[in-house]
């Protein structure tokens, strides 16, 4: 039988790598894998992964509003957690993230119309996307 760690942390990690190469649909979707079998609190921390992704997926598809919405939930997910959990810096992790999509939150109210849909053109710059780097490694 395969030990159950090791495939969280193969999975883990997975995410990590896809999340920094910017295949945030593809990290949000490996992250789940471990959130539908994990307890609190890891359960919240990927969840807060998952939508930490699933924000910038909105920011690539042009949907302030989707962008605007989850990025409201996916910090609610990080507020019980320590500062540093299973080795991210989620303050940093946070901080980057809102430096990066900064200029969206700050479009005029009109732009988050659900009739505009997807596909707007967004004040954001791929350069500045956020990228994860482990602290420690929380299966080492």
């Amino acid at each position: 039988m395969q030990d159950e760690t090791f495939d969280e942390a193969a999975i883990f990690h997975e995410g990590l790598r896809l999340f920094n190469e910017q295949e945030w649909f593809d990290a949000h979707e490996t992250w789940e894998d471990v959130w539908v079998m994990a307890c609190r609190p890891r359960k919240l921390f990927y969840q807060g992964l998952i939508q930490c992704a699933v924000v910038l997926e909105h920011v690539r598809r042009g949907n302030p509003r989707g962008v605007r919405a989850v990025w409201l939930t996916a910090q609610s997910k990080f507020t019980d957690l320590p500062e540093v959990f299973m080795g991210v810096d989620i303050k940093k992790l946070l901080r980057d993230e809102y430096a990066a999509i900064q200029g969206i939150l700050n479009l005029p109210i009109e732009r988050f119309d659900s009739r505009l849909g997807r596909g707007q053109q967004l004040p954001y710059d791929p350069s500045n996307a956020p990228s994860i780097e482990l602290l420690y490694d929380p299966f080492g």
